[in-house]
């Protein structure tokens, strides 16, 4: 019985020794999410354009861009109609128009995302403006009514 309870002691003295060190290590970090966000500010213009006139260039919205991520990131425009104004109780009325982003050349819109400005990398929490100009094809003919599309505007990462 002796010679177990040493063998047992001997054991749990083992598995102290174990455990003990001079030194060790502690892994503490802190986690920073992704920022992608932008806010829109259309322009009065946005909602008065001309569509008899038609409009060159005219500034219908800014839009703040902020970002963290490393790789940059792109923005991308889409739009409900493929850059068509609408009449919205005949939609056989309508007129074309084309859209620029951050002094980019003007682009044609379709329903599927398409980027029109790609950051390639940044060095922290960054914020840029860009705005937003239309070409609105003249419709001199147009019947009395209003004309609009939806321009879905998003920011991606890369």
């Amino acid at each position: 019985m002796k010679l177990a309870k040493l063998a047992i002691l001997g054991l749990m003295t083992t598995a102290s020794l174990a455990q003990a060190a001079s030194s060790g290590t502690l892994l503490i970090q802190g986690v920073v999410n992704v920022v992608n966000d932008i806010v829109i500010t259309p322009t009065a213009s946005a909602t008065t354009l001309s569509i008899t006139g038609g409009e060159t260039n005219k500034l219908v919205a800014s839009v703040a861009e902020t970002s963290n991520n490393l790789a940059g990131y792109k923005i991308q425009m889409s739009s409900a109609n493929a850059s068509k104004l609408v009449h919205t109780v005949d939609n056989t009325k309508q007129t074309g128009y084309t859209v620029s982003y951050n002094g980019a050349a003007a682009v044609t819109l379709t329903t599927t995302p398409q980027t029109v400005k790609n950051v390639a990398s940044l060095a922290g929490l960054t914020t840029a403006n860009s705005n937003v100009n239309v070409n609105v094809t003249a419709l001199s003919t147009a019947v009395a009514g209003t004309y609009q599309d939806t321009i879905t505007i998003a920011i991606v990462a890369n």
